[in-house]
Protein backbone atom coordinates (compact mmCIF):
# COMPACT_ATOMS: atom_id res chain seq x y z
CA UNK A 1 0.00 0.00 0.00
CA UNK A 2 1.51 3.44 -1.25
CA UNK A 3 0.89 6.23 1.04
CA UNK A 4 -1.32 9.05 -0.39
CA UNK A 5 -0.06 12.24 -0.14
CA UNK A 6 -1.21 15.42 1.71
CA UNK A 7 -2.85 18.71 0.18
CA UNK A 8 -1.11 21.59 0.34
CA UNK A 9 -2.81 22.42 3.95
CA UNK A 10 -2.26 19.61 5.00
CA UNK A 11 -5.30 17.69 4.87
CA UNK A 12 -4.99 13.92 3.97
CA UNK A 13 -6.04 12.94 0.33
CA UNK A 14 -9.43 11.57 1.42
CA UNK A 15 -10.74 14.85 3.13
CA UNK A 16 -9.83 16.77 0.03
CA UNK A 17 -11.65 14.51 -2.14
CA UNK A 18 -14.46 14.90 -0.25
CA UNK A 19 -14.77 18.36 0.11
CA UNK A 20 -14.37 18.42 -3.91
CA UNK A 21 -17.28 15.39 -3.83
CA UNK A 22 -19.47 17.84 -1.21
CA UNK A 23 -19.34 21.35 -3.18
CA UNK A 24 -19.87 19.69 -6.59
CA UNK A 25 -22.61 17.76 -4.92
CA UNK A 26 -24.28 21.06 -3.69
CA UNK A 27 -24.25 22.70 -7.27
CA UNK A 28 -25.83 19.80 -8.59
CA UNK A 29 -28.69 19.42 -6.03
CA UNK A 30 -29.40 23.12 -6.07
CA UNK A 31 -29.99 22.98 -9.65
CA UNK A 32 -32.09 19.60 -9.51
CA UNK A 33 -34.11 20.88 -7.40
CA UNK A 34 -34.86 24.38 -9.31
CA UNK A 35 -35.57 21.83 -12.25
CA UNK A 36 -37.81 19.59 -10.41
CA UNK A 37 -39.47 23.07 -9.38
CA UNK A 38 -40.10 23.19 -13.14
CA UNK A 39 -37.07 25.75 -14.28
CA UNK A 40 -35.78 24.77 -17.65
CA UNK A 41 -32.18 23.53 -17.98
CA UNK A 42 -29.68 24.23 -20.83
CA UNK A 43 -29.02 21.46 -22.56
CA UNK A 44 -25.74 20.81 -25.36
CA UNK A 45 -25.79 17.67 -26.73
CA UNK A 46 -22.10 16.12 -27.14
CA UNK A 47 -23.93 13.40 -29.08
CA UNK A 48 -27.13 11.01 -29.59
CA UNK A 49 -28.27 10.35 -25.89
CA UNK A 50 -25.19 12.38 -24.83
CA UNK A 51 -25.54 15.70 -23.00
CA UNK A 52 -23.39 18.22 -21.80
CA UNK A 53 -25.23 21.39 -18.98
CA UNK A 54 -24.24 24.13 -17.24
CA UNK A 55 -24.38 22.24 -14.06
CA UNK A 56 -21.67 19.68 -15.11
CA UNK A 57 -19.02 22.65 -15.83
CA UNK A 58 -20.16 24.11 -12.74
CA UNK A 59 -19.69 21.20 -10.88
CA UNK A 60 -16.17 20.69 -12.49
CA UNK A 61 -14.97 23.75 -11.94
CA UNK A 62 -15.80 23.46 -8.57
CA UNK A 63 -13.87 20.08 -7.98
CA UNK A 64 -10.81 21.15 -9.97
CA UNK A 65 -10.65 24.44 -7.65
CA UNK A 66 -9.96 22.80 -4.67
CA UNK A 67 -7.55 20.49 -6.39
CA UNK A 68 -5.28 22.87 -7.81
CA UNK A 69 -5.48 24.45 -4.47
CA UNK A 70 -4.44 21.58 -2.78
CA UNK A 71 -2.36 19.72 -5.34
CA UNK A 72 -1.21 22.33 -8.16
CA UNK A 73 1.74 19.61 -9.21
CA UNK A 74 -0.74 16.61 -9.67
CA UNK A 75 -2.37 16.13 -13.09
CA UNK A 76 -5.94 16.23 -13.05
CA UNK A 77 -8.26 14.48 -16.25
CA UNK A 78 -11.94 15.33 -15.77
CA UNK A 79 -14.36 14.72 -18.73
CA UNK A 80 -15.62 18.17 -19.64
CA UNK A 81 -12.48 19.51 -20.46
CA UNK A 82 -10.69 16.39 -21.75
CA UNK A 83 -9.74 17.12 -25.14
CA UNK A 84 -8.52 13.30 -25.40
CA UNK A 85 -7.99 10.70 -23.17
CA UNK A 86 -4.68 10.97 -22.34
CA UNK A 87 -2.89 8.15 -20.89
CA UNK A 88 -1.23 8.91 -17.27
CA UNK A 89 1.33 6.06 -16.12
CA UNK A 90 3.44 8.06 -14.37
CA UNK A 91 3.05 10.21 -11.09
CA UNK A 92 -0.08 11.18 -9.25
CA UNK A 93 -3.38 11.39 -11.38
CA UNK A 94 -7.31 12.45 -10.49
CA UNK A 95 -9.75 11.97 -12.69
CA UNK A 96 -13.25 13.12 -12.45
CA UNK A 97 -16.40 12.82 -13.29
CA UNK A 98 -18.20 16.06 -12.47
CA UNK A 99 -21.88 14.67 -13.33
CA UNK A 100 -21.98 10.83 -14.14
CA UNK A 101 -25.68 10.08 -15.52
CA UNK A 102 -26.21 13.76 -17.06
CA UNK A 103 -28.83 12.34 -19.22
CA UNK A 104 -31.26 11.49 -15.53
CA UNK A 105 -30.01 14.75 -14.37
CA UNK A 106 -31.39 16.61 -16.77
CA UNK A 107 -34.40 15.23 -17.29
CA UNK A 108 -34.99 15.04 -13.57
CA UNK A 109 -34.28 11.42 -12.86
CA UNK A 110 -32.19 11.44 -9.47
CA UNK A 111 -29.86 8.70 -10.14
CA UNK A 112 -26.61 10.65 -11.12
CA UNK A 113 -23.32 10.84 -9.04
CA UNK A 114 -20.24 12.91 -8.72
CA UNK A 115 -17.64 10.74 -9.34
CA UNK A 116 -13.17 11.03 -8.35
CA UNK A 117 -10.41 8.88 -8.05
CA UNK A 118 -6.96 9.66 -7.36
CA UNK A 119 -4.59 6.87 -9.24
CA UNK A 120 -0.58 6.46 -9.15
CA UNK A 121 1.11 5.12 -11.95
CA UNK A 122 -1.85 4.49 -13.41
CA UNK A 123 -3.53 2.31 -10.59
CA UNK A 124 -6.30 3.50 -8.58
CA UNK A 125 -5.84 4.04 -4.62
CA UNK A 126 -8.78 5.94 -3.78
CA UNK A 127 -12.67 5.82 -5.40
CA UNK A 128 -15.19 8.50 -4.18
CA UNK A 129 -19.23 8.42 -5.21
CA UNK A 130 -21.87 10.64 -4.11
CA UNK A 131 -25.02 10.51 -4.91
CA UNK A 132 -26.48 13.93 -4.09
CA UNK A 133 -30.16 13.25 -4.17
CA UNK A 134 -30.18 10.49 -1.51
CA UNK A 135 -26.67 11.86 -0.06
CA UNK A 136 -25.41 8.27 -0.28
CA UNK A 137 -21.21 8.35 -0.61
CA UNK A 138 -19.33 5.58 -1.68
CA UNK A 139 -15.28 5.25 -0.59
CA UNK A 140 -13.33 3.07 -1.09
CA UNK A 141 -8.94 3.19 -0.27
CA UNK A 142 -6.46 0.73 -1.58
CA UNK A 143 -5.42 -1.31 1.44
CA UNK A 144 -8.55 0.37 3.38
CA UNK A 145 -11.54 -1.02 2.55
CA UNK A 146 -14.80 -0.15 1.13
CA UNK A 147 -17.71 1.87 2.68
CA UNK A 148 -21.23 2.79 2.17
CA UNK A 149 -22.21 6.09 3.93
CA UNK A 150 -19.21 4.98 6.76
CA UNK A 151 -20.17 1.80 7.29
CA UNK A 152 -17.87 -1.04 6.09
CA UNK A 153 -19.23 -2.69 2.65
CA UNK A 154 -18.26 -6.52 1.26
CA UNK A 155 -19.75 -7.85 -2.53
CA UNK A 156 -22.51 -10.65 -2.18
CA UNK A 157 -21.48 -13.83 -1.60
CA UNK A 158 -23.30 -15.15 -4.64
CA UNK A 159 -21.76 -18.23 -6.30
CA UNK A 160 -23.32 -18.01 -9.67
CA UNK A 161 -24.29 -16.00 -12.43
CA UNK A 162 -27.98 -17.73 -12.40
CA UNK A 163 -28.23 -16.22 -9.00
CA UNK A 164 -26.75 -12.35 -9.74
CA UNK A 165 -28.48 -9.14 -10.12
CA UNK A 166 -26.48 -7.63 -13.14
CA UNK A 167 -26.69 -4.22 -13.80
CA UNK A 168 -25.77 -3.45 -16.84
CA UNK A 169 -24.53 -0.05 -19.13
CA UNK A 170 -24.49 0.37 -22.76
CA UNK A 171 -23.06 3.87 -23.31
CA UNK A 172 -22.79 5.84 -26.17
CA UNK A 173 -21.12 3.10 -29.23
CA UNK A 174 -24.66 2.37 -30.49
CA UNK A 175 -22.92 -1.34 -31.75
CA UNK A 176 -21.02 -1.93 -29.06
CA UNK A 177 -24.20 -1.88 -27.02
CA UNK A 178 -26.06 -3.70 -29.87
CA UNK A 179 -23.75 -6.18 -29.19
CA UNK A 180 -24.13 -6.55 -25.89
CA UNK A 181 -27.76 -6.76 -25.64
CA UNK A 182 -27.91 -9.32 -27.99
CA UNK A 183 -25.37 -11.33 -26.00
CA UNK A 184 -27.66 -10.79 -23.30
CA UNK A 185 -30.83 -11.70 -25.02
CA UNK A 186 -28.98 -14.96 -26.21
CA UNK A 187 -27.50 -16.07 -22.30
CA UNK A 188 -31.37 -14.80 -21.16
CA UNK A 189 -32.34 -16.21 -18.17
CA UNK A 190 -28.52 -16.90 -17.01
CA UNK A 191 -29.14 -14.38 -14.71
CA UNK A 192 -31.85 -13.47 -12.29
CA UNK A 193 -32.55 -9.98 -13.73
CA UNK A 194 -31.09 -7.36 -15.88
CA UNK A 195 -31.00 -3.60 -14.56
CA UNK A 196 -29.84 -0.45 -16.33
CA UNK A 197 -29.63 2.88 -13.77
CA UNK A 198 -28.19 5.28 -16.18
CA UNK A 199 -25.03 5.96 -14.39
CA UNK A 200 -21.81 3.65 -14.50
CA UNK A 201 -20.43 5.40 -11.46
CA UNK A 202 -23.21 4.17 -9.48
CA UNK A 203 -23.63 0.76 -11.35
CA UNK A 204 -19.69 -0.19 -10.02
CA UNK A 205 -20.86 1.21 -6.77
CA UNK A 206 -23.56 -0.60 -6.51
CA UNK A 207 -21.49 -3.62 -7.27
CA UNK A 208 -18.99 -2.76 -4.45
CA UNK A 209 -21.60 -2.70 -2.08
CA UNK A 210 -23.98 -5.39 -2.91
CA UNK A 211 -26.68 -3.85 -4.57
CA UNK A 212 -26.02 -5.36 -7.40
CA UNK A 213 -24.04 -8.70 -7.63
CA UNK A 214 -22.52 -7.76 -10.91
CA UNK A 215 -21.83 -5.07 -13.47
CA UNK A 216 -20.65 -5.06 -17.20
CA UNK A 217 -20.76 -2.23 -19.51
CA UNK A 218 -18.81 -2.60 -22.71
CA UNK A 219 -17.68 1.30 -23.66
CA UNK A 220 -16.15 3.50 -20.62
CA UNK A 221 -13.72 6.03 -19.88
CA UNK A 222 -11.52 6.98 -17.47
CA UNK A 223 -13.86 8.72 -15.22
CA UNK A 224 -16.89 6.17 -15.42
CA UNK A 225 -15.02 3.65 -13.77
CA UNK A 226 -11.67 4.44 -12.14
CA UNK A 227 -13.58 5.18 -8.54
CA UNK A 228 -15.34 1.21 -8.95
CA UNK A 229 -12.46 -0.17 -9.46
CA UNK A 230 -10.83 0.32 -5.74
CA UNK A 231 -14.14 0.14 -4.87
CA UNK A 232 -15.15 -3.31 -5.83
CA UNK A 233 -11.41 -4.46 -5.07
CA UNK A 234 -11.28 -3.18 -1.84
CA UNK A 235 -15.15 -4.76 -1.53
CA UNK A 236 -13.34 -7.98 -2.21
CA UNK A 237 -15.00 -8.06 -5.49
CA UNK A 238 -13.21 -9.08 -8.92
CA UNK A 239 -13.09 -6.61 -11.71
CA UNK A 240 -11.77 -7.68 -15.37
CA UNK A 241 -11.65 -6.09 -18.68
CA UNK A 242 -14.54 -6.80 -21.03
CA UNK A 243 -12.19 -9.39 -22.36
CA UNK A 244 -11.59 -11.17 -19.30
CA UNK A 245 -8.13 -10.22 -18.78
CA UNK A 246 -6.82 -7.32 -16.56
CA UNK A 247 -8.57 -4.38 -16.08
CA UNK A 248 -6.61 -0.80 -16.78
CA UNK A 249 -8.83 2.62 -16.23
CA UNK A 250 -8.04 3.19 -19.76
CA UNK A 251 -9.90 -0.07 -21.29
CA UNK A 252 -13.05 0.41 -22.45
CA UNK A 253 -15.13 -2.11 -20.71
CA UNK A 254 -15.73 -3.62 -17.26
CA UNK A 255 -16.90 -6.66 -15.84
CA UNK A 256 -17.17 -6.15 -11.68
CA UNK A 257 -18.56 -7.72 -8.89
CA UNK A 258 -19.08 -10.57 -7.01
CA UNK A 259 -16.12 -13.15 -7.80
CA UNK A 260 -18.74 -15.86 -8.60
CA UNK A 261 -20.65 -14.38 -11.00
CA UNK A 262 -17.56 -12.35 -12.81
CA UNK A 263 -15.64 -15.33 -13.40
CA UNK A 264 -19.21 -17.02 -15.00
CA UNK A 265 -20.00 -14.12 -17.56
CA UNK A 266 -16.12 -13.54 -18.67
CA UNK A 267 -15.67 -17.39 -19.51
CA UNK A 268 -19.07 -17.65 -20.89
CA UNK A 269 -18.98 -14.36 -23.35
CA UNK A 270 -14.80 -14.81 -23.98
CA UNK A 271 -15.53 -15.99 -27.35
CA UNK A 272 -18.59 -14.26 -28.35
CA UNK A 273 -19.27 -11.03 -30.28
CA UNK A 274 -19.71 -8.06 -27.88
CA UNK A 275 -15.87 -6.65 -28.12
Amino acid sequence: MIDLPAGASGRSAEDVAREAASRASAIMLERFRALEAGLPIDRTVKGRGNFLTEADLACETAAMDVLRAEYPDHAVLSEETATSVERWDRGWLWVIDPIDGTSNFSRGIPTFAFNIALCHDGEPMLGLTRQPVTGAEFFAVQGGGAFANGVPVRVPEVPTLAEALMGIGLGYDYERARLLLELLAGMWPAMMTIQNIGSAALGLAYAASGRFDIYVHSNLYPWDMAAGIVQVREAGGLVLARDGGPISIYGEGIIAGAPGPVREFAEKTRDKKWR
